[in-house]
C-alpha cells in the first residue's frame, strides 16, 4: 500500500502538485506510524487484482476522502467507480451526511460526474505558476 501510494505521488504528481506538495506527500508515503494511524481511525479500502494492489481510498469517520486513486496501468476499467461506490455504502452505513474531498484538474470531472459540487478554495502563485485549490462536497441522500 505505501509502495504504491508513493509510486502513484512520484510518478503522476508531477502533472497535479508543485514540488514542495510531491515532496510533502512522498513523505507521508514512506511514514509507518502515519499509515498504522490511518489504518486505526479511518475507513482505507484496496482494490486487488491478481493479489495486486491497484487502487486505494481513505476516508475518515467525518466523511473527508482523503485519497481516491488507481495505479495508472488500471486507469479506464472502472476501478475508481467502484471503489468510490464503496464510499457512499460505508457512508449510507455509518449516517455520514456530506462527503467532501480536495479535488485537482484530473480529479475534478470524475467528482463532478458522481455528483459533487466542485468550490473554488484558493489561488497561490508558486514559483511563479498560478495553483489553484478547490475541494468537493456532496450530500448523501438516504
Amino acid at each position: 500500500m505505501q509502495h504504491l501510494f508513493y509510486q502513484t505521488v512520484i510518478t503522476y504528481g508531477a502533472q497535479l502538485f508543485t514540488k514542495s506538495e510531491i515532496k510533502n506527500h512522498s513523505q507521508l508515503a514512506l511514514d509507518k506510524s502515519y499509515w498504522q494511524e490511518k489504518f486505526e481511525n479511518d475507513f482505507i479500502y484496496n482494490a486487488k487484482l491478481n493479489g495486486e494492489i491497484v487502487g486505494s481510498f481513505s476516508m475518515d469517520k467525518k466523511g473527508n476522502i482523503e485519497y481516491l486513486f488507481v495505479h495508472m496501468n488500471y486507469h479506464g476499467q472502472g476501478i475508481a467507480s467502484d471503489l468510490y461506490s464503496e464510499i457512499e455504502k460505508i457512508a449510507r452505513n455509518t449516517n455520514i451526511k456530506m462527503l467532501t474531498t480536495q479535488v485537482n484538474k484530473t480529479t475534478q470531472s470524475f467528482f463532478e460526474k458522481k455528483g459533487f459540487k466542485i468550490i473554488k478554495n484558493s489561488v497561490k502563485v508558486v514559483g511563479g505558476e498560478e495553483i489553484i485549490s478547490y475541494s468537493g462536497v456532496k450530500s448523501i441522500i438516504y
